[in-house]
C-alpha cells in the first residue's frame, strides 16, 4: 500500500516527509531514483521507502564550485530574496537571485530586512527603485525592536515560498515572526531526525496554513549562478525580451554588437541602465565559469 506525502527535508539518502494522511515520517530513497527535494510530492511504500518522485513544476538552485546547477527545492510559487544593510550584499547578489528565479519561471520578491537601519545608497540598494519600476515587489521589514512585517504575511498567504538570502540578514528572525510556533515545529523535526534545533544546513519546509508553506534555506555568503549559454541567462532578464527580438543578430549578447536593440533601449531609458550593467557583469562571470 502506497502513501502520498510532501518532502520536508532531504539529505544523503534519507529524508522526512509529511504524509497527506498521517504524521511526519523518516524515509529512505534508493539512489536509482531521482533525488527528492524539499517541496517535492512523493509516494512511499508501506516500509516508508521512496517509490516515486512526482513530476515537478520547477526547481530553484545555485551553481556549485564547478559551475554546475545544484537544485535545493522544488515546486515553488515564489522566491523571497532577503537582503539587509548589514551585512552588506555584493553589488550583483540580488541580480543573480532574480535571474536564478526567472530562468526557472519562479516569481521573485525582494525583502529589505532591518529597515530600522539606514539604507546605503550604493550596491544593490541603489537599484531597488529600478527593480520596483520593472514590477518586482519590494517589501521593507524589521524584526527589532519589534517585528514589522508590512504586507509580507499576506504575500506569502498561499502556495510555496522559498526564503533565501545571505547569512546574517535576519532570515531566522523573519521566519520566527512569520511562524510563531517555529521552535515547536523544529523540535518535532528534531525528534524525527535525531538532530539538534534550528540550524539550517539543508532546506526545510514549514507549513504556514492549509494553503501555504515556507521553505527555509541555509544562509550563504554569496549566491552563484551556474554555467549556462547566453540565451539561458537572458531569460533571467525578462525585460530584455521585446527589445532583443529587434537585435540585428539572433545570438546578440547585448554588449558591443552593432544593431543591438537592447543596448539602445538601455541608453534611451526604456530599460534601466543598472540592469544592463548587471547583465554585462553576469555575462562576464559566465565567460569565467566556462573557461
Amino acid at each position: 500500500m502506497s502513501q502520498a506525502g510532501l518532502v520536508v527535508r532531504a539529505w544523503a539518502n534519507r529524508g522526512i516527509a509529511q504524509l497527506d494522511q498521517g504524521p511526519l515520517v523518516p524515509f529512505h530513497f534508493p539512489r536509482r531514483l531521482i533525488r527528492p527535494l524539499p517541496g517535492d510530492r512523493i509516494m512511499l511504500d508501506a516500509q516508508d521507502s521512496l517509490i516515486e518522485v512526482l513530476p515537478r513544476k520547477n526547481e530553484f538552485g545555485r551553481g556549485d564550485a564547478r559551475g554546475r546547477f545544484r537544485a535545493v527545492a522544488a515546486n515553488l510559487d515564489r522566491a523571497v530574496i532577503v537582503i539587509a544593510p548589514e551585512p552588506a550584499p555584493s553589488p550583483d547578489l540580488i541580480h543573480r537571485y532574480l535571474a536564478g528565479a526567472a530562468i526557472h519561471g519562479i516569481e521573485a520578491l525582494v525583502v529589505v530586512n532591518k529597515a530600522d537601519l539606514a539604507l546605503p545608497e550604493t550596491g544593490p540598494f541603489a537599484d531597488l527603485k529600478d527593480l520596483d519600476a520593472l514590477g518586482y515587489r519590494i517589501v521593507h521589514t524589521r524584526c527589532k525592536p519589534a517585528a514589522d512585517l508590512a504586507e509580507l504575511p499576506d504575500l506569502l498567504g498561499t502556495g510555496a515560498s522559498l526564503l533565501t538570502g545571505q547569512s546574517g540578514v535576519g532570515k531566522t528572525s523573519l521566519l520566527n515572526a512569520l511562524i510563531p510556533d517555529l521552535d515547536e515545529r523544529t523540535g518535532a523535526l528534531s525528534q524525527v531526525t535525531g538532530k539538534g534545533t534550528h540550524t539550517t544546513t539543508t532546506a526545510t519546509v514549514y507549513p504556514v496554513s492549509e494553503n501555504a508553506v515556507i521553505i527555509d534555506t541555509p544562509g550563504v555568503w554569496e549566491y552563484s549562478l551556474w554555467a549556462m549559454p547566453p540565451a539561458e541567462l537572458q531569460r533571467g532578464f525578462p525585460e530584455f525580451a521585446p527589445h532583443a527580438a529587434r537585435c540585428r543578430f539572433r545570438d546578440c549578447r547585448h554588449d558591443s554588437e552593432p544593431g543591438c536593440a537592447v543596448r539602445v533601449a538601455a541608453e534611451n531609458g526604456e530599460i534601466p541602465a543598472s540592469r544592463h550593467a548587471a547583465w554585462l557583469r553576469l555575462l562576464a562571470e559566465q565567460r569565467r565559469l566556462q573557461r
